[in-house]
Parts: C-alpha cells; sequence; structure tokens
C-alpha cells in the first residue's frame, strides 16, 4: 500500500540527515528534519492502519471509521509537507550536494503523502460501499442439520440392491427398516442422474458389475425402477429387478444427453 512508501521514506530521510549533518553541520538544522521526518512517517502509519479499517468495517462504524481515515491520511499530508519545508531549511545550511539530496527526499516524502491521502480516501469509500450492500432474497430452501438436504454427488454414491422379488411385483416396501432381509443382494452403483430441461431428475444411470467403476455396464433408469431405503444409518436404493434383468437392458447411449 502506498502509505508504506511514505514510511520508508521519511525513514531514509531520518537516517540521511544526521550523515549530512555530520559531513557539513550544523548538527540542530538536521535533528529538525529527522524530527519532521519521524512525524510524518508516524502520521502515514496511521493513516494506512486507519484505511485498512474503513475497509473491513461495516455499517455505521465503516462510516466512522471513513471519516478517520481521511482525517489520518490529511495529517500524513500535513506531516510530511512540514518535514519537507524544516528539512528544506536545514538543508539551506547544509550547501552543495548535501543540500539537494535532502530538499529531494523531503520533496519525495511529501508527494508520498499525498498519494496515502488519496489512497486513504479510496479505501474508506470502497469500506463504505460494501458495508451498504443487503443480501439478496434468493429463496434458499428450507433445509437444516435436522432436515437437511441432498446433494447430486451424495445420490451418485449410493449402491443399489436387489430386493430378489418378482419384478412384477409392485414397490411395496417400507422407506425405512430395522434390518435389511437377507436375501436382498447388492448389484449396482448410481453413477449419475439425468434431469430434463426444466431440471426435473427423470432417470438414473446405473453402474452394473464390473470392479471399482472399471469394466461396468452402464443403463439407464427410470425414477420408479429404484426406491430409496434407510436401514439405521445406511441409506440406499432398492429394486425389485434383478441383477440379470438389468444385465439385459441396453448400453447406456452417451449421446443421448449433454454434458
Amino acid at each position: 500500500m502506498k502509505p508504506f512508501v511514505i514510511a520508508a521514506t521519511a525513514t531514509a530521510i531520518a537516517f540521511a540527515m544526521p550523515a549530512i549533518a555530520q559531513e557539513t553541520q550544523p548538527a540542530p538544522a538536521a535533528e529538525a528534519a529527522q524530527s519532521a521526518a519521524g512525524t510524518a512517517e508516524a502520521a502515514a502509519e496511521n493513516a494506512e492502519a486507519a484505511a485498512d479499517k474503513a475497509a473491513d468495517e461495516a455499517g455505521a462504524a465503516a462510516e466512522q471509521a471513513a471519516d478517520e481515515a481521511s482525517h489520518a491520511a490529511d495529517q500524513a499530508a500535513d506531516a510530511a509537507a512540514t518535514a519537507a519545508d524544516d528539512a528544506a531549511g536545514a538543508a539551506e545550511t547544509m550547501g552543495g550536494e548535501a543540500a539537494e539530496t535532502a530538499a529531494d527526499a523531503a520533496q519525495d516524502a511529501e508527494e508520498a503523502a499525498s498519494d496515502a491521502a488519496d489512497s486513504a480516501a479510496d479505501a474508506a469509500t470502497e469500506g463504505q460501499a460494501a458495508a451498504s450492500v443487503t443480501p439478496p432474497d434468493v429463496k434458499p430452501p428450507a433445509i437444516s442439520e435436522a432436515d437437511p438436504g441432498v446433494l447430486g454427488t451424495w445420490i451418485t454414491s449410493r449402491r443399489i440392491w436387489t430386493t430378489n422379488q418378482p419384478s412384477s411385483q409392485e414397490w411395496d416396501q417400507p422407506e425405512a427398516l430395522d434390518e435389511r432381509p437377507a436375501e436382498w443382494q447388492d448389484i449396482a452403483k448410481v453413477n449419475d442422474m439425468v434431469l430434463d430441461d426444466s431440471g426435473q431428475v427423470v432417470g438414473y444411470i446405473a453402474d452394473i458389475g464390473g470392479f471399482l467403476g472399471i469394466g461396468a455396464k452402464k443403463v439407464l433408469l427410470g425414477v420408479d425402477a429404484i426406491h430409496m431405503v434407510t436401514v439405521g444409518t445406511d441409506t440406499f436404493f432398492a429394486t425389485n429387478y434383478t441383477k440379470a434383468e438389468l444385465e439385459a437392458l441396453p448400453d447406456f447411449d452417451e449421446k443421448t444427453v449433454r454434458k
């Protein structure tokens, strides 16, 4: 940030002045310039802190911080100007190249402080603008930890079990069971969901067989072909279709979906 430039410049003045004074005398003039430069450095640091505060605060606090930033920046500029005047006065007693060096350094400090004032004002304005933003009503769904929603990535990691009941039999299993019946068999995994243009789920792509998804047969199932069931903490899909019946389905055609 620009306030750091002020600090660096002011510090340079503070260290340069005594060396110049030792060469050309008198020391009191160099000490006056050094003191003024130190004042400019401190004021610049205050401007930086106030500007950062203005950008971070919200509401009425941001407005107050913005005023503080502007005031501190003005003080930095005034202090640097004073440092420039004092250094220039001290430089007149030094003469030659030393005087020119001191005057240039003081002028740089004044210009840097002026830039810091502008930066502080900009930061304060940005802080106020950010604080004035009101969150919009995007009508998020009413979900909570007690009544959570379901992510698509969660759906696509669910296993599919067959009940090994006749597929012609109407599905009549409850959504929650105390334990999974022994005759049920894990036969597939939901690989993806298919949505229509209105965003409604119209089908599932299932991986049947294979090992860790490699070599699996992909088939497209309608939403009523599988049903979500929970046993304890395990939630999965179940179906009356057997593994042999699902494997008899045609391979899913990748060209029938957008991806």
